[in-house]
């Protein structure tokens, strides 16, 4: 397959418009009592809002590019996609259980994919109606509500920790201890990586398990933003499109964060 040609202003607005629209179809389920919930095979749940951002994002993606998805909702076999040079990588509603909760921070994950690196990505909250977008050569940028800020943000000279609030293990708390760490900031979903890039925390470990659907669009917005993240132990690029689609642990961190300098549990 010949280098891959954008039009990268195409790329960003059809990218964002489709984002936000699943976001509103999301946010019409988030207004119901009842979100439909049953449990997939893995025990996660599953609600009507996953389905319905699920179909906006496949229809609206096939209608604009030409490039097959891979969506948590929507798997494809390995031996089917092995060779894909160009793909997307979907999680219609990543935060499940912050949206069960009712704590806003869910988000709509659409990253591109290419020769295993994430290249372009959306990371969209719509309950807060806060929205990052970056493309590998074109920079990031956020948007909260009508306010668009270019990125990275501005970090504090104290060290911040971005953590989950759901998905949380002791490694975490021991890597903050090694390292001097004195805040930890719960923050639900892929928001972890818009707020990373923002400025608002500067260190993202990741001591559990995750699939490339949750960190692709979050990887491309960091790498845009100049943000680094990088699989464990190695501190190796992250690879997509592997037989399991399943994560190494990860680090992601602020451009001013040594991460060969850190001490990482074991």
């Amino acid at each position: 397959m010949p280098d891959l040609a954008l039009d990268h202003l195409r790329l960003e607005t059809e990218l964002v418009r489709i984002a936000r629209e699943a976001g509103a179809a999301i946010l019409d389920i988030y207004a119901r009592a009842d979100f439909g919930v049953e449990a997939k095979g893995d025990g996660s749940p599953l609600t009507l809002a996953d389905l319905a951002a699920n179909r906006v994002i496949l229809n609206g993606l096939a209608a604009c590019f030409p490039w097959p998805v891979i969506s948590e909702e929507t798997l494809v076999d390995y031996e089917a996609r092995r060779d894909w040079a160009t793909f997307w990588l979907v999680d219609p509603l990543d935060g499940t259980r912050d949206f069960l909760d009712r704590n806003d921070e869910f988000t709509v994950n659409i990253g591109l994919i290419h020769q295993g690196v994430a290249i372009a990505g959306v990371v969209y909250a719509p309950a807060l109606d806060e929205l990052y977008y970056g493309a590998s050569g074109q920079g990031a940028w956020m948007a909260r509500g009508d306010v668009r800020i270019a990125l990275p943000g501005r970090w504090a000279l104290e060290h911040a920790l971005a953590c989950s609030r759901h998905h949380d293990v002791p490694q975490t708390a021991a890597f903050a201890s090694l390292n001097g760490v004195a805040r930890s900031v719960p923050i639900g979903s892929a928001l972890k990586f818009g707020r990373l890039a923002a400025g608002e925390v500067d260190l993202y470990p990741r001591f559990n398990g995750s699939s490339e659907w949750d960190v692709a669009a979050g990887d491309a917005v960091l790498r845009a933003a100049g943000c680094t993240l990088r699989a464990l132990p190695d501190l190796t690029p992250m690879r997509y499109n592997t037989p399991s689609q399943r994560n190494p642990h990860f680090i992601a961190a602020a451009p001013h964060v040594p991460l060969d300098q850190l001490s990482y549990p074991t």
